[in-house]
């Protein structure tokens, strides 16, 4: 059996980082986020945000009963290069990973429905595109959001 992990929203202007991990086989997964408060302030400079994805890939395994023979492909991205090596010091079989395909679709979907609950209708699931879209949005709601 095979395992991916995404992350969707890291880079982006607003909310938390989405991370999901995701059977390949059976299509069952388990979805994390890192709440916009790792994003800010001391917690921020101090990259707590690496530790907070390290123990929603940690959760996920436990949740998923990913076994240590198993292949884990995590993303290549930096928030989750804690993961990658405390999985890795923990015996895991993991693989750094391009992740493409239904894993990082779920990912985007899944951050989108995050950024929804936020007030911001946004469709785009392509990061380099939904960037204007998410400029529009806050240009649109700023007069009315508490800062």
């Amino acid at each position: 059996m095979t395992v991916e992990v995404d992350d969707a929203g890291w880079g982006d202007l607003v909310g938390g980082c989405v991370i999901v991990a995701r059977r390949v086989e059976t299509g069952e997964h388990y979805v994390g986020e890192i709440p916009v408060e790792f994003f800010q302030g001391e917690l921020f400079r101090r990259k707590k945000y690496l530790d907070e994805a390290a123990k929603i890939v940690e959760d996920a395994m436990r949740s998923l009963g990913v076994s240590r023979e198993e292949e884990v492909r995590i993303c290549t991205g930096y928030v989750l290069s804690k993961a990658r090596k405390r999985l890795s010091e923990k015996g895991y079989n993991v693989k750094p990973t391009k992740i493409t395909g239904e894993t990082q679709r779920l990912a985007e979907q899944t951050f989108l429905k995050s950024l929804r609950k936020l007030g911001l209708i946004l469709d785009e699931e392509n990061p380099k595109r939904r960037f204007r879209s998410l400029l529009d949005g806050l240009a649109k709601t700023l007069p009315g959001r508490n800062m």
